[in-house]
């Protein structure tokens, strides 16, 4: 903490203090007392011209610009309006910003600010590495904390944006060493995470969520606990709870002694007549709010966000996340942009329940007015923000829009996303009102005054006029992935696959982080059977968004049809991750393990159809699996496959319970028994058994007279050889000689009734079948004589 200090009396030396506050606020007062409080004026405008040579200055630079750019655009209130103005005269700062083509938010306030701060970033981290120099921890993560805000201002994922936060993260990491500060250690593995977690990388933030949990000490379960939610409810049932257990010896400082100054909004009342402000538990201790340190708040709030972007999105997912919620809207204590944060997430789910969006909407409209104004001092709003998943001030004003539509003030709604030129709301919004007409009306308007990709665009979607996106390229210089993924959507909608495909690959190139846009090129290209430009489409998407099923599953398909099924097969098992329940993703990895011979795989997957569906029954998947089993044919691992008979059988087992009908399932189930001969007759008796009852007429043709004839004698001998085996066994004796018994009299019915037809295709079955019980007599016979 050196050098933040020297940064600090720099500042104050200088003359600098409104500079100085920004930095000690951001670097310090998140785990320490505040040492004063102060009002936001201005920065003095920077001169380019001159040349920094202290590092110490452009670090200084840099954070203060993005502590002003953060409040601007993020945690309020906003800088006087001719602000940004005064500090890069004719700097088109907002063009400068660029990444892969996605321009900054419309919405966006002082962008100067920003490329401030990129500007000096540049230098202390990308041309210092240049020149042999390593970045410090502090400047490594503050440049972190620029490139995640660059990326909020977006409206799409940028992958230049990411690369460079996925290399810069490698690099803060190697300085981990250099820092014995706990409170810092652990907030930069909540920010690493939570950015991992912004760009979609579910696999890396795992990794980085265990990394918080075991550098933090801190362990969060969810458990159960009885409980009612509703006002009338009699019986209590299992509600989840949030338990934190902190697993070191550290003395983490209160929230009341920390941020005991700053006032925290509050949830608004539900006041409904069926639902209960909050789950109420049977036991009293659980109904008390814990109350926790500031920094595991960030955790508890880190993991919810996990959560959130790591499970398929269904209403089971959402209770689940309640408890981690309910934990922090009701602390008295901790971070304002934490208590924010948890405010937002919170409105975005009930607005998706009828009892709640009222509160939703109304806690809302408050949440923005506590960012627009507020009590809070400049330092309390600052104070963790960087850990608390900042959301730009315009998006938590396009919720509350809407929200407005939700609840039908569709026009209320529309003025306010005129105000916040959100142009694909306002085009839906008067579509609501049959007036689609003004939405093009409004678009060629805003045109007229400054073109830009974005408007040209929207006046494509609105006007089906393709020419649009045609000029939305040229004003881009051709940068445009937004340009050319409107362009493929244009033909996308009207199945023109052939002429959407170039499209999206050019988008794809220009901005690789693009979810729908490789969804739907990847569609296409399966409906033009182009299997190897669906298949790089959906292996990109899956490395971005892991969760989803339907992905996997087509990334499978063209994988068999290239003929590359073993890499079909992994990923039908990471389809199945995803979705345990769906029965068509188990039956392609069913065949695929199949032609892989991954054997036993696939008779966990017949288990698991069998589960799943009903009447689910295929002969011929059983019969290539017994035959394999039967000859302990090599398996994909070079492994005998008879090391799976007995899983073989229970299989067999479970099939033949569900359909007692179906004599081939006793049948295929005989021929695995081996040397055992008595269970080998048994499952033969019932093989017999399932065929003459379920065609009481099978003696009539030759041919169903052959196969029962056939098993008949198979039945015959095979309970002979048990017996012979069994003649100096007293404990199998009697259940063989009952077997004995059994056969013959299934025998001799079976020898009347294809005598009496007399078929010439069974006359040496007949008289096998005579042979065999003429044997069976014999033996019966001295049994009962000895």
């Amino acid at each position: 903490m050196d050098l933040n200090i020297r940064v600090f009396n720099f500042l104050e030396e200088k003359d600098y203090p409104e500079l100085a506050a920004f930095y000690h606020d951001a670097l310090f007062c998140d785990w320490e007392e505040s040492l004063s409080t102060y009002e936001f004026h201005k920065i003095e405008p920077i001169d380019w011209e001159v040349v920094f040579i202290d590092r110490q200055e452009i670090l200084v630079t840099g954070i203060a610009a993005l502590c002003a750019f953060t409040q601007d655009n993020f945690v309020g209130p906003s800088l006087p309006a001719e602000y940004s103005a005064k500090l890069m005269p004719g700097v088109k700062a907002a063009d400068l910003l660029k990444s892969d083509g996605e321009e900054l938010n419309e919405n966006v306030s002082s962008p100067e600010l920003l490329y401030i701060c990129k500007k000096a970033f540049d230098v202390l981290t990308i041309e210092s590495e240049e020149l042999g120099s390593p970045a410090s921890f502090e400047e490594r993560l503050w440049y972190l904390r620029y490139l995640m805000i660059h990326q909020r201002c977006l409206d799409d994922l940028s992958h230049e944006l990411y690369s460079k936060f996925d290399r810069n993260t490698e690099l803060l990491v190697s300085t981990f060493s250099t820092i014995d500060h706990y409170g810092l250690l652990v907030q930069s593995h909540i920010e690493i995470a939570q950015g991992y977690i912004f760009f979609k990388r579910i696999t890396k933030s795992e990794q980085w969520m265990k990394s918080l949990k075991d550098i933090s000490g801190i362990e969060l379960t969810v458990e159960g606990a009885l409980g009612v939610r509703t006002q009338h409810q009699q019986n209590p049932l299992p509600q989840l709870t949030l338990r934190v257990n902190i697993l070191n010896s550290r003395q983490l400082k209160p929230a009341a002694e920390t941020h005991g100054e700053i006032i925290l909004p509050s949830m608004l009342n539900l006041d409904d007549d069926l639902r209960l402000e909050k789950t109420q538990f049977i036991a009293e201790e659980e109904n008390k709010d814990v109350q926790l340190p500031s920094l595991v708040q960030e955790i508890i709030f880190t993991n919810l966000l996990y959560l959130k972007h790591s499970q398929p999105r269904d209403k089971l997912a959402d209770e689940e996340l309640q408890p981690y919620l309910t934990t922090l809207l009701y602390q008295k204590h901790g971070p304002l942009a934490t208590r924010i944060a948890a405010l937002l997430f919170n409105i975005q789910l009930e607005a998706n329940h009828k009892r709640t969006v009222e509160r939703s909407f109304k806690q809302c409209e408050d949440l923005i007015r506590q960012l627009d104004g507020g009590s809070n001092p400049l330092q309390h709003r600052l104070a963790y923000a960087f850990a608390s998943g900042l959301t730009p001030r315009w998006q938590i004003k396009a919720t509350l829009g809407r929200l407005r539509v939700s609840l039908g003030m569709t026009k209320t709604a529309l003025d306010l996303f005129l105000e916040l030129h959100l142009w694909e709301e306002v085009i839906a919004c008067y579509t609501t009102l049959d007036l689609r007409h003004k939405a093009a009306e409004i678009i060629q308007q805003e045109i007229s005054k400054k073109p830009t990709v974005l408007l040209y665009c929207l006046l494509g979607d609105a006007t089906d006029d393709v020419g649009c996106y045609g000029n939305a390229w040229e004003l881009s210089k051709e940068t445009s992935a937004r340009a050319q993924r409107h362009w493929g959507n244009y033909y996308f909608a009207k199945n023109q696959f052939a002429e959407a495909i170039p499209h999206f690959q050019k988008s794809i190139q220009i901005n690789c982080l693009q979810e729908t846009t490789l969804l739907r090129l990847g569609f296409a290209a399966l409906q033009l059977e182009q299997w190897d430009v669906a298949a790089e489409a959906y292996r990109f998407y899956t490395s971005l968004e892991s969760h989803g099923f339907e992905a996997w599953n087509n990334l499978a398909k063209a994988y068999v049809k290239l003929g590359q099924k073993t890499r079909a097969h992994k990923i039908l098992q990471e389809a199945l991750k995803c979705n345990f329940d769906n029965w068509k993703v188990w039956e392609n990895f069913l065949l695929v393990s199949i032609d892989t011979k991954n054997y036993e795989d696939a008779i966990n997957a017949y288990e698991r159809l069998m589960e799943l569906k009903d009447k689910f029954e295929d002969h011929e998947i059983l019969e290539i699996l017994t035959k394999v089993v039967f000859e302990g044919a090599l398996d994909a691992s070079d492994n005998s496959s008879q090391r799976l008979t007995k899983k073989m059988l229970q299989l067999l087992g479970h099939a033949c319970a569900r359909n007692v009908s179906n004599g081939y399932l006793y049948e295929l189930s005989a021929q695995l028994e081996g040397e055992d001969m008595l269970k080998k007759a048994n499952k033969l008796q019932n093989a017999y058994r399932a065929y003459t009852q379920s065609n009481n007429q099978w003696s009539k043709a030759p041919d169903s007279s052959e196969k029962i004839l056939k098993i008949c004698i198979e039945l015959c001998k095979n309970s002979l050889q048990a017996f012979f085996n069994a003649k100096h066994d007293l404990e199998m004796c009697q259940a063989v000689k009952s077997q004995l018994s059994s056969a013959r009299l299934t025998g001799q019915g079976c020898l009347r009734a294809a005598s009496n037809e007399n078929w010439e295709q069974n006359a040496d079955l007949v008289n096998q079948l005579k042979y065999v019980i003429e044997a069976l007599n014999a033996e019966l016979t001295d049994s009962a004589n000895q």
